[in-house]
C-alpha cells in the first residue's frame, strides 16, 4: 500500500483540527491538532523515516496521541475519527476558515443558520498572496520548529559545516511565514532546494553571504538593493554582487553592503522602507538588544489559560536576571479562557503583594489584567484595569532608566 506523503498528512491533520474545533467543547484540542499540522508541514525529512524510528514525538507540539493519529493517516490516508467528523458538516464549510476574523463558532453559526459554506471562494480569490503564505507561526513556535529542522538536517547531512537561520525569523518578524535555513557544503555544486515546508538553501563558503542575504529577504529590501546595485554599475544576483562577469562580493553580507557603499543593515531593518537611504548616510538606528530588556509584561498564569503558576513564572523571570514580571490574566468576559472574576483578580493581587514583600527591592511583580472592552464601551474589570495601567506605567519607567 502506498503511504500518504508528509504534506497530505499535514493537510488531513489540519482538516481534523478544523472539524474538531467546529464541534465546540475544549477549544485547545483543535488548536493542538492545528499546531501539530503546521509543524508537520515544516518537516525537513521524510515522515516515514520518523515513524519507523519512533521519533515523531520529538517534533514540537506532537505528543503520543497526535503521533498515533498521524501514523494512522500516513498508513491509510485517513482516520476513523476524521471519517466520522466529515459526516457532520460539508467540506465547503472548511473554506470559511480562510476568511480572516472568523472563529469556529461563527463559521458553524453561518452554516447552521444561513446555510453558508461555499462563499469562501470569493474571499480566497480576493487574497493578494497565496493561501499557504498566510499560514504563519508565532516567533517562539517558529524557533522550536527551526531548531528541530536544523537538528534534522545536521543528522541527515553531517557534511554540512555551517547553518544559519534566515527568512522572516531572522528579520525578527512576529509571524513567521517561511522557515528558511542556509547550510554550507564543501562545494558549490549542491543545489538550493526546499523540503516540505522548509526552505533549505545549500551553498559553499565563497557564496555563503549572498545566499544568506537572499534567503533572509525581505523581497522589497532585495528589490531596492538590486536597483541600487544596478545604478552603481553592479548586478546583484543570488550568488553574489557582480561587476560585469567579475564577482565583487559574496562571502559575507557585510562585503556586499560595503561594496555598495552602505553601512551594514541588520536583518530586522530589511523591510524595504528607508533603510538604504539611512545606510548610505551611515545613520541607521541602533537596535534594541537583549541587554536592554529589564522585564516581561502581559503574561498568563494557570489562573486563566497559562501553564504555570504566578510564583513559578515570577521565579523563572527573576532567575533570568530581569527586574520585573507583569501578570495580565484574562478577565471574566473571556470565559472561554478561564477569565478571572473581580474576586479572583483581588486574590491574585494579594498573592503578588505577598511575593513582592519577599522579593524586596530586587524584583517586582506588576499586577494587571487583560480587561475586555465591552460593546457599550465599558470595561468588565474597571478597578483591576486601572491597577494594571498604573503598574504598566511603572514598568515603562523602569525600562527607560
Amino acid at each position: 500500500m502506498v503511504k500518504t506523503d508528509t504534506q497530505k498528512v499535514a493537510r488531513l491533520l489540519r482538516e481534523y483540527a478544523q472539524r474538531t474545533s467546529l464541534r465546540g467543547g475544549n477549544p485547545y484540542r483543535g488548536k493542538a491538532y492545528a499546531t501539530a499540522a503546521d509543524n508537520l508541514a515544516a518537516l525537513s525529512q521524510p515522515l516515514e523515516r520518523l515513524i519507523a524510528a519512533g521519533t515523531l514525538t520529538e517534533i514540537p507540539g506532537i505528543g503520543d496521541a497526535i503521533a498515533d493519529i498521524i501514523t494512522k493517516i500516513h498508513q491509510s490516508g485517513s482516520h476513523p475519527s476524521l471519517d466520522k467528523l466529515r459526516k457532520e458538516v460539508p467540506e465547503g464549510v472548511l473554506e470559511l476558515f480562510a476568511v480572516p476574523g472568523l472563529r469556529p463558532d461563527k463559521i458553524l453559526k453561518l452554516h447552521q443558520e444561513l446555510g453558508i459554506y461555499a462563499t469562501a471562494a470569493d474571499n480566497l480569490a480576493a487574497l493578494s498572496q497565496p493561501l499557504e503564505r498566510l499560514i504563519a507561526a508565532h516567533l517562539h513556535k517558529a524557533a522550536a520548529l527551526l531548531a528541530h529542522a536544523v537538528a534534522a538536517v545536521k543528522d541527515e547531512h553531517p557534511e554540512y559545516s555551517r547553518f544559519e537561520i534566515a527568512g522572516d525569523f531572522r528579520r525578527g518578524c512576529e509571524l513567521v511565514t517561511n522557515l528558511a535555513i542556509v547550510a554550507q557544503a564543501n562545494n558549490s555544486s549542491k543545489p538550493a532546494n526546499s523540503t516540505g515546508g522548509l526552505e533549505l538553501t545549500v551553498t559553499d563558503k565563497k557564496h555563503f553571504g549572498a545566499s544568506l542575504l537572499h534567503a533572509t529577504g525581505s523581497a522589497d529590501h532585495l528589490e531596492q538593493l538590486a536597483k541600487l546595485a544596478a545604478d552603481k554599475g553592479f548586478a546583484l544576483k543570488p550568488d553574489g554582487l557582480y561587476r560585469g562577469r567579475a564577482l565583487v562580493a559574496s562571502a559575507s553580507e557585510n562585503d556586499i553592503y560595503d561594496a555598495l557603499g552602505l553601512q551594514f543593515i541588520e536583518p530586522e531593518l530589511r523591510e524595504g522602507r528607508d533603510e538604504l537611504k539611512l545606510a548610505a548616510k551611515r545613520s541607521l538606528p541602533e537596535l534594541v538588544g537583549d541587554e536592554d530588556l529589564h522585564g516581561i509584561l502581559h503574561s498568563h498564569t494557570t489562573a486563566s489559560d497559562g501553564t504555570e503558576t504566578l510564583e513559578t513564572m515570577a521565579e523563572a523571570t527573576r532567575k533570568r536576571g530581569f527586574e520585573y514580571f507583569g501578570v495580565a490574566d484574562h478577565s471574566i468576559s473571556a470565559h472561554y479562557a478561564g477569565g478571572l472574576s473581580l474576586d479572583e483578580i483581588a486574590e491574585q493581587h494579594r498573592e503578588a503583594d505577598k511575593l513582592n514583600k519577599r522579593y524586596g527591592k530586587s524584583f517586582r511583580i506588576l499586577k494587571g489584567t487583560e480587561a475586555d472592552i465591552l460593546a457599550d464601551g465599558s470595561s468588565i474589570t474597571p478597578t483591576a484595569y486601572s491597577a494594571s495601567s498604573i503598574s504598566l506605567s511603572r514598568a515603562f519607567t523602569a525600562v527607560s532608566k
